[in-house]
């Protein structure tokens, strides 16, 4: 019986200087891309109090604009990796945070629903496929609970092989749940 309580004790022991140490999050924003909408879910595990590895789901609803009369729709999904790194923090009370960040891109871009003819008969010459590239980004963070804060995001990804434009813009607010 000593031994179980030892090993109870040592266990709770470890588990709660784990969750001192380190934390994870879950966030959702929505927001801005380029000729439409986007939203990004995201999963950090904070390695301390100065930076996180992120993990990012991304889904874009956009239409490209240019095409003379016609509204061309594409979809931007993809995954992304990546680190953040504190640049500035405010003290005080409610602390408002400034990282940067940066990583890789995996997705998957869909042309006109998959479709690659034009309602006027004309033919679409790019196709949807698998893209990959990079990211680099900015993120503003103000705690405004111990578990809660309003993040502000600004990413722009380099689609190395994307037929829209290898560029992309994303600017979204949103909120973060720390889990511990």
């Amino acid at each position: 019986m000593n031994k179980l309580l030892i090993i109870l004790i040592f266990g709770v022991v470890q588990i709660s200087y784990g969750q001192r140490a380190f934390a994870t999050s879950v966030g959702l924003s929505a927001g801005y891309t380029e000729d439409g909408y986007a939203a990004l879910f995201n999963y950090n595990y904070h390695k301390g109090r100065s930076s996180y590895i992120h993990v990012g789901l991304f889904a874009s609803l956009s239409k490209d604009k240019e095409t003379v009369g016609y509204e061309i729709p594409y979809n931007i999904f993809n995954i992304q990796p990546g680190y953040y790194y504190k640049i500035i923090e405010t003290q005080g009370f409610k602390p408002v945070s400034l990282f940067i960040g940066a990583g890789g891109m995996l997705g998957y871009e869909i042309l006109n629903n998959g479709n690659n003819e034009l309602p006027n008969g004309a033919l679409i010459n790019a196709r949807s496929q698998f893209l990959y590239g990079g990211f680099a980004g900015l993120e503003l963070d103000y705690a405004f609970s111990d578990n809660w804060s309003l993040v502000a995001k600004a990413n722009e990804y380099y689609n190395i092989n994307s037929d829209v434009g290898n560029w992309y813009p994303y600017f979204g607010v949103g909120l973060r749940y720390f889990l511990y």
